[in-house]
C-alpha cells in the first residue's frame, strides 16, 4: 500500500499549501519499511523531504513559511529504509514553492530550505 505523508495545516493561516484527507494509516503502515510516501507535486507546488539523525518528541516535524513562524505546518516522521538502514524522514507532500525553516522541537528554525514548484527538495540533518 503506498502511504501518503500526513500533512496538518490551517488553511485560514496558510492557505498556499494544499490540505489532503487525515486519515491515519494503520499501526505500523506507515512506519513499514519500504512504504512509499506520495507526493504531489507541479505547477508552484513542491514536495520537500527531511533526513534527520532521530525522531522527534512529538514524532511529527514542522516548518513555517521563512520568518512566518505563526503559519507553521508538520509531517510525521517515520522510519524509513534507506539502504543502509533506517532513517527517520518526514515527507511535506505539497509544499508552494518558496523559502522555508524547519523547527526543532521546541520551533526553534534549525534549517533554512528552498522548495521550487514541480521538484522535490531534500534537505539532510543527519550529524
Amino acid at each position: 500500500m503506498t502511504v501518503t505523508g500526513h500533512l496538518h495545516v490551517h488553511p485560514e493561516v496558510h492557505p498556499e499549501v494544499h490540505p489532503h484527507d487525515h486519515r491515519r494509516p494503520a499501526p505500523g503502515e506507515a512506519t513499514s519499511p519500504g512504504a512509499s510516501p506520495m507526493v504531489d507535486i507541479g505547477g508552484e507546488v513542491g514536495a520537500l523531504i527531511v533526513y534527520l539523525d532521530r525522531t522527534t518528541r512529538s514524532g511529527e516535524l514542522e516548518a513555517c513559511p521563512a520568518g512566518r513562524p505563526a503559519e507553521r505546518f508538520h509531517t510525521g516522521v517515520h522510519p524509513r529504509d534507506l539502504g543502509g538502514g533506517e532513517v527517520p524522514v518526514a515527507v511535506f507532500p505539497q509544499v508552494v514553492g518558496g523559502s522555508y525553516q524547519v523547527l526543532d522541537d521546541d520551533g526553534i528554525p534549525m534549517a533554512l530550505v528552498h522548495v521550487t514548484g514541480g521538484h522535490v527538495a531534500e534537505l539532510d540533518l543527519r550529524g
